[in-house]
């Protein structure tokens, strides 16, 4: 029987992987269900009876890979996320592969073979693939990304595309997320979840400031203090202002380079 251990903090996708997972294999055990780094340090410092980790990324307190830069994982994970600019930084952390929501079943179950076929090699021949698999990305990484320049934006009366380049932000509000343009126009975006969104954007020209709004790097204009964590962005001629969450200004801060 396979111990399972699943960090996800979106409630469907647990449910879906939970579903792929019952279809995959029939002798398994879940051993607990994480929605945060500090939840997924404290347990896997009290144990290392876990034979896989399903792991998204992006969670409520912070990045999953806090939890695997502080402690040895000795297990391989896999790794399931809307975000596609972190493969390299799960392959150095013991990922044996990378699904990028939304996924099939298809795709979850050659991620599962995969690791069938690994439990029965020595560690030597894991660090060894998974060594090839790091090197294979690094070289192909930037050619395998492509980011949109347009989205297609759905009207009753007409289809209209909707430039990235002339997109300031991204919010989201009651289930819907809007896109706004240089001229202050509101654009309702097709997509329903904001990570779906951001597997569209370069990560060098977006960055999500916090749980519902993403900014555009060259639509900012100048940056104040708000509080002791967090920072007010004036956008596009000062036309519009956001602030970062207490949890993603640092980060903020580094993405600008300040």
């Amino acid at each position: 029987m396979y111990k399972i251990l699943i960090i996800e903090d979106e409630a469907p996708a647990r449910k879906k992987l939970k579903r792929y997972l019952k279809q995959a294999c029939s002798s398994y055990e879940i051993v607990a269900e994480l929605e945060t780094v500090a939840d997924a340090k404290s347990l896997l410092t009290q144990t290392h009876e876990v034979d896989l980790i399903f792991s998204d990324i992006e969670l409520r307190d912070g990045t999953v890979f806090e939890v695997y830069k502080d402690l040895s994982i000795n297990c391989p994970i896999i790794f399931a996320t809307a975000y596609n600019e972190f493969l390299m930084n799960a392959f150095e952390a013991n990922g044996i592969d990378y699904l990028l929501k939304p996924y099939s079943f298809e795709r979850f179950s050659n991620a599962w073979d995969k690791f069938i076929r690994l439990k029965g090699n020595s560690s030597a021949n894991y660090n060894e693939l998974v060594g090839t698999i790091h090197h294979l990305l690094k070289d192909n990484q930037e050619n395998s990304i492509a980011y949109k320049d347009q989205f297609a934006i759905k009207t009753r009366q007409e289809i209209y595309f909707l430039k990235v380049e002339d997109i300031v932000c991204f919010q989201a509000d009651n289930g819907i997320i809007f896109a706004f343009d240089k001229m202050n126009k509101r654009h309702i975006m097709p997509q329903t979840v904001f990570k779906e969104i951001e597997t569209f954007l370069d990560p060098k020209k977006f960055f999500r400031i916090n749980r519902s709004e993403s900014v555009q790097r060259k639509f900012i204009d100048k940056l104040e203090r708000y509080n002791k964590n967090t920072v007010s962005i004036y956008l596009n001629s000062e036309s519009k202002l956001l602030r970062t969450s207490q949890n993603n200004t640092g980060e903020f801060n580094a993405w600008l380079g300040i």
